[in-house]
Order: C-alpha cells, then sequence, then structure tokens
C-alpha cells in the first residue's frame, strides 16, 4: 500500500510539472519579428542584445566575438565573407548550417545590418 502511495504522489508531482511547463509563455512571443526571435536565441548570447559582443555565454566562456556594432568590421568583410562565418563557423564561433537554412541566415545578416551596422 505504502508503494502505491509513493507512485501516485510521483504520478502527480510529475503531472504538475507538464501543466506549469503547458502554461509557460512562448519566448518567441516576445519579439517584434522571428528573424529578432532567431538574433536572440542564436548570437545574442556571444554578440549581446545591443550586438557590442558583450554576451552572457562569450562573457562566461571568456571568448571574444565580434564587434557588431565596429564599423571595421564592416569595412574588412564582404556580405558573403560574413554569411560563410554564420554558416561554417570562425575561430570559436560555432557552424550555424545544422540550426539555420541559407534563407534564415541572409535574413540574420540582413537584421544585423540594419539593427547594428554604424
Amino acid at each position: 500500500m505504502r508503494h502505491l502511495v509513493v507512485i501516485i504522489v510521483m504520478i502527480m508531482v510529475w503531472l504538475n510539472g507538464l501543466i506549469w511547463l503547458a502554461k509557460q509563455v512562448d519566448p518567441s512571443t516576445k519579439y517584434q519579428s522571428e528573424v529578432e526571435y532567431k538574433y536572440a536565441r542564436y548570437c545574442a548570447g556571444c554578440h549581446g542584445n545591443n550586438g557590442e559582443g558583450n554576451g552572457r555565454i562569450g562573457r562566461f566562456k571568456r571568448l571574444d566575438p565580434a564587434d557588431l556594432t565596429d564599423s571595421g568590421l564592416w569595412d574588412m568583410h564582404s556580405d558573403e565573407q560574413l554569411l560563410d562565418s554564420i554558416n561554417a563557423g570562425k575561430d570559436d564561433m560555432p557552424a550555424f548550417y545544422y540550426y539555420l537554412s541559407d534563407e534564415e541566415q541572409r535574413e540574420i545578416l540582413a537584421y544585423i545590418k540594419e539593427m547594428f551596422r554604424p
């Protein structure tokens, strides 16, 4: 009988957790667009919300992510070079071809240029 009570309590706790998860707000709803959500999900952790290379993951891992607000970055690299870095990765930056289609990568680059390019 005691085992049955333990199992029932465990099931109730598990169900409570599922109900709690179901009530959570989808994080993508707080962003104005899908591309803004994708930047926040895939890029902001290292490059920061403001593109200055000060994201929390970059600081924690002591990485040196590119400052997307630096005019030198834009002067030294073509769009194709930047897309190649997004797609295949560069130095500490991971490759995103696993997660983002070519079109999504172009959309993110356009978003970054619009938001952060000086």
